[in-house]
């Protein structure tokens, strides 16, 4: 159950897919109920007339439709019933009768596919926790999770309120998409939950695909450099290419932006021409995943130092073909990098310590660069998609 996920009227992020594919591979039966966040008829007129403005407050394509129906697909062969749910507000709270209507639905659903869960695992809290909190009265041995990618614990205690700690002990876990989501949901909440950790996995064709060309470190600096992202500003592009500027002088380098030209990208166009770094930095716009590969494969040290990662499954990428990578501390690869052993953590922004990791980089002998290089490739390998979603489910009911 996701309020994010790939469906013919809303576009949608696959990451709760990609689970629910890997649950099928292994033989499990897999239905999936997605929810779509109606609102009164204003909201949706305004956000045709002003697009760009509903999808920075609301966060979803409330502009997209109006389609107040059940509409039941497949994703992979995966039966899929996205549901409309109303509320009056964005981000807030659903009434008590919405919910109450949502379970009958679900219910109805679950009866007429003869479908009765062992299992029932929600991502994003609202409304998922009070749902799957209901559902668990219903199916008393269903194992019950919801995974967060909230950032922050403060959109979980606005929605709920007084009852909050009451919603979160509704079901069996709480999982967490990183490990400093974790740690600030307990400093909110305490650690008295039983909670587990749900990072994305490595694309089995990063870890399959031969490599398109051959990397052989060497003594001395590292000249090929990567960004892969959008160039907005918690992504820090500018910062990117001012740090290793710094670093490298006058030494011949390459630095190449893969990504989508966003809010921050003239400011770092700006920066390239002010220091005449034009044939250094090149930037070649959105290229379809599976063809980024050859920029990784072509690349020495991927950097990324954002702030704001729920997860970022690009430094997966980058570390199964062998990149020295470069993320951002406290973000969605803590417990995934660790400094200096796979590869660095840098403080999100920060050009002076950028400049710094990529001074020790440049000291390090072509075997020890290697040695990241392996051990990079080594702990990306071992978190396939396979794998991950195999964990997440053992977690989850053990």
């Amino acid at each position: 159950m996701s309020t994010m996920y790939p469906t013919p009227l809303r576009p949608g992020t696959k990451v709760c897919h990609y689970f629910a594919r890997e649950w099928v591979k292994m033989g499990h039966e897999v239905l999936v109920i997605h929810y779509r966040s109606m609102f009164p008829r204003i909201y949706t007129d305004l956000a045709r007339m002003f697009p760009k403005l509903a999808y920075r407050y609301v966060g979803n394509h409330v502009e997209m439709d109006r389609n107040m129906n059940i509409v039941e697909y497949s994703e992979e062969g995966i039966p899929v019933y996205s549901i409309p749910i109303f509320k009056y507000f964005p981000h807030g709270a659903y009434s008590k009768g919405e919910i109450k209507k949502q379970v009958k639905q679900v219910k109805q659903i679950l009866s007429d596919n003869n479908f009765f869960p062992d299992t029932i695992i929600g991502h994003f809290h609202n409304p998922q926790f009070q749902i799957i909190g209901a559902l668990k009265m219903l199916y008393p041995n269903a194992k019950t999770c919801v995974s967060l990618h909230e950032l922050s614990a403060a959109p979980i205690k606005n929605c709920y309120g007084n009852n909050v700690m009451e919603v979160l002990s509704g079901v069996d876990k709480i999982g967490f998409r990183s490990i400093p989501i974790k740690q600030r949901f307990e400093e909110a909440f305490g650690n008295s939950f039983n909670t587990l950790v749900c990072w994305s996995g490595t694309p089995q064709f990063y870890i399959d695909t031969k490599a398109t060309c051959e990397r052989e470190f060497k003594d001395g600096p590292v000249t090929k450099f990567l960004f892969v992202g959008q160039t907005i500003k918690r992504k820090y592009p500018r910062e990117t290419v001012e740090a290793i500027h710094k670093a490298m002088g006058d030494n011949d380098y390459r630095l190449a932006y893969v990504g989508t030209k966003d809010i921050a990208f003239q400011e770092t166009v700006d920066y390239v021409n002010a220091h005449n770094l034009s044939e250094k930095v090149v930037f070649t716009g959105r290229i379809p995943r599976d063809e980024i590969v050859k920029y990784y494969d072509d690349s020495e040290c991927f950097i990324l130092i954002s702030a704001g990662e729920v997860f970022g499954l690009v430094y997966l990428e980058a570390m199964s073909r062998g990149c020295i990578t470069i993320a951002g501390k406290r973000e969605g690869m803590e417990g995934i990098i660790e400094n200096g052993v796979n590869g660095y953590l840098c403080e999100p922004g920060d050009v002076e310590e950028l400049k710094s990791i990529i001074n020790q980089i440049n000291q390090l002998s072509a075997k020890e660069k290697k040695e990241i290089s392996d051990k990079a490739r080594k702990t990306a390998t071992q978190l396939s998609e396979y794998q991950v979603a195999k964990t997440y489910l053992e977690d989850v009911i053990k």
